[in-house]
């Protein structure tokens, strides 16, 4: 009796305590679910007002926590988002029939109109309900263009949104309870919106904490009208260091193949970048502005610990004058092209320009003046010493700072690299360049890489060691890390190589990390190389040298520049197009490498052409020029790189991505000069 009642008591006991603390998560649960009740979804509010960039007024949409009105005392971050093509900053309302392409962009084309209205997972003001953050919507409408938004693709009215989004937080921050700091902000955006979201975040890291995209475009030509010019993210991600960014990715999005290539390269940059890929079970993998709270989760985990603001940062900007992190750059250049600012941080920076992304070469003839943040000490002397990194040509000149502490450096376009120090400071080494032994490796083919190292700094540096790390699990680095002794204050090193080779021949550019040591310092730079290795041998294929050939969107275009007998004559300017494999109506320009002499890469040109997958990707073709004094019956061997579509359904609603897949060639061939 005694050993049967006490497994019953310890019964008893447990069954009490699990009594208890059911009830107990049971009070929580209803006083959770009666808070959220009482608190409701967000409020939305729809404003307007007088901007002076676009000297008109303009619309916005905030959705507010339900209860801001009640607590005077709260402010809040903002999450800045950016609405798709066809739409605008009021919709969709809860209930009501989408007038944008945020929750029906697949779904109006297919005719599904009972599904036209907001994705109750993906619903604004819900997110609003459960956290503290205001969503603010600007309006990206432009009469000309419209439903396409924000003047871009081309650009028609001059209406740079980029300039415009300062003036909009401006407005913003001065009538609504925010937090107006950096810290507190972020952007996000679906479609051409997230394009926008990356132009915004890529052109002021120094204004946001965090940044985001839904199924972006990846590409689009933006800028100054009279500068304006194709602008591939790809290309662009090093201007995200020190800003978490996340991308999400639909299985079956026709911009899906884009975004992958993006994904990608951002994998290998060292940033802090996440990606979610989303399949048929949301939204059937299809384009749209899913799982929104994941998204938005994201940046309100970085509103809580926000990064600090990097020692080193890198900058690519379109525009001939910009500011950022309290840097100034203005430049007198006339035509399109990227100003490229690299490694910039107290002991100085890297400074180069570029006709186009990523190989162009540099715009000629270019004044530049660059103003330093206010990280000097005021009113003192320093010494700037500079390279000319194609020449290697080394100078030296005293300046003084302002009373603000910021330093005015004036030069030209031409790739320079410029360190800033006083009397007893430290040495310090960065990576000038690299070259190479082979002007055109190919797959598995030994590259002999030399980078060139420069002590910008103060003093002289002892023991230093460099370590080459292939980025690509396809690349071998065949030297293992190197020490070597002194580099003496304001010259050169390029004594060290390493040998590299790449084992797949579908591999374009190989992703490095070159880290130096040096006196208990770190540092790391990112370089590429370029493996030219052809699949097959070009045999059918067009010479332009000033007839028409027919594109997929443009139709009949003359390209070229010569007699316009398909055939290659001295001093004539040629591109290369030919039929794609399952397209014969068309034809398809290729971005063409030689080493040959009688080439003139050099003074290359790139010709953009629209591409019909509705992405804003373009087909870029190489323009060259054959010297005068090319010999007759010369025989140049050109490799070359060009894109065409796969097969599949174009309707939307049969195929989805797979229609717009394309997929690249790479191949070689040789034109025979005639005079």
């Amino acid at each position: 009796m005694m050993t049967s009642s006490k497994p019953a008591f310890h019964f008893f006991k447990y069954n009490v305590r699990l009594a208890t603390l059911l009830t107990t998560l049971l009070a929580f649960t209803l006083a959770h679910v009666q808070a959220q009740q009482l608190r409701g979804k967000g409020i939305i509010e729809d404003g307007k007002h007088y901007s002076k960039v676009f000297k008109e007024d303009r619309n916005f949409r905030l959705i507010l926590p339900a209860d801001y009105h009640q607590h005077p005392e709260r402010r809040y971050p903002v999450i800045y988002y950016f609405h798709g093509n066809a739409g605008r900053f009021n919709g969709p309302a809860e209930g009501e029939v989408s007038r944008s392409g945020e929750a029906r962009y697949y779904d109006d084309f297919n005719g599904n109109y009972e599904r036209t209205g907001p994705d109750s997972v993906d619903n604004f003001t819900s997110y609003v309900a459960d956290n503290d953050v205001i969503i603010a919507k600007w309006d990206g409408y432009v009469p000309a263009q419209y439903p396409r938004p924000y003047d871009i693709a081309p650009v028609k009215e001059d209406r740079q949104f980029v300039d415009y989004f300062p003036e909009f937080v401006e407005y913003i921050d001065a009538h609504y309870r925010t937090k107006a700091y950096r810290e507190a902000r972020a952007v996000s955006g679906l479609s051409m919106g997230g394009f926008m979201s990356m132009l915004v975040a890529s052109k002021y890291p120094h204004l946001l904490s965090s940044a985001s995209f839904f199924c972006p475009s990846a590409s689009f030509t933006v800028g100054p009208k009279a500068l304006q010019i194709y602008t591939p993210f790809k290309e662009m991600g090093r201007n995200f260091v020190g800003m978490p960014i996340r991308m999400h990715l639909g299985s079956k999005d026709f911009l899906r193949q884009h975004d992958q290539e993006i994904d990608d390269a951002y994998k290998t940059l060292e940033l802090n970048y996440e990606s979610w890929h989303y399949g048929i079970g949301y939204f059937r993998g299809f384009h749209n502005a899913v799982n929104i709270k994941s998204q938005f989760d994201f940046h309100m985990h970085y509103f809580r610990m926000p990064l600090a603001k990097p020692d080193k940062w890198h900058h690519i900007d379109v525009y001939p004058n910009f500011s950022v992190w309290n840097y100034e750059v203005k430049t007198d250049r006339k035509i399109p092209g990227f100003t490229v600012l690299d490694d910039v941080r107290r002991e100085g920076f890297n400074l180069q320009t570029k006709k186009w992304l990523p190989d162009g070469p540099t715009v000629p003839n270019l004044f530049v003046q660059i103003k330093t943040d206010s990280i000097y000490a005021p009113n003192a002397n320093f010494e700037l010493i500079q390279l000319n990194v194609d020449t290697r040509k080394i100078s030296r000149i005293n300046v003084r700072s302002d009373k603000n502490g910021r330093i005015q450096w004036q030069g030209t376009s031409e790739q320079t690299n410029i360190g800033i120090y006083k009397n007893g400071d430290p040495g310090h080494i960065t990576l000038a360049t690299y070259t190479l032994d082979r002007q055109m490796p190919g797959v598995g083919e030994i590259v002999t890489l030399n980078p060139l190292l420069f002590n910008k700094g103060g003093a002289a540096v002892d023991s230093v060691r460099m370590e080459l790390i292939a980025q690509d699990e396809d690349v071998e680095v065949m030297d293992p890390a190197i020490a070597f002794g002194k580099i003496l204050q304001g010259t050169l090193y390029d004594k060290t190589a390493f040998r590299i080779h790449s084992r797949n021949a579908n591999l374009d550019r190989a992703k490095l990390k070159l880290l130096l040591t040096y006196q208990g310092k770190k540092d790391q730079f990112l370089l590429e190389v370029p493996f030219y290795s052809p699949e097959k041998t070009l045999t059918k294929f067009e010479i332009a040298d000033g007839h028409n050939v027919n594109l997929e969107v443009e139709n009949q275009t003359r390209v070229g520049e010569g007699n316009g007998d398909g055939t290659v004559n001295p001093g004539e300017w040629i591109s290369i197009f030919t039929k794609s494999d399952l397209d014969s109506l068309h034809d398809f320009g290729l971005q063409l490498f030689t080493g040959d002499p009688y080439v003139m890469m050099e003074n290359r040109r790139m010709l953009f052409f629209a591409r019909a997958d509705w992405s804003g990707a373009q087909r870029l073709t190489s323009q060259v020029q054959i010297k005068k004094d090319c010999p007759d019956g010369r025989e140049i061997k050109f490799y070359g790189i060009y894109e065409y579509p796969k097969t599949g359904n174009t309707r939307r609603d049969s195929h989805g991505a797979h229609s717009f897949i394309h997929e690249t060639k790479r191949v070689s061939f040789t034109v025979k000069v005639k005079k």
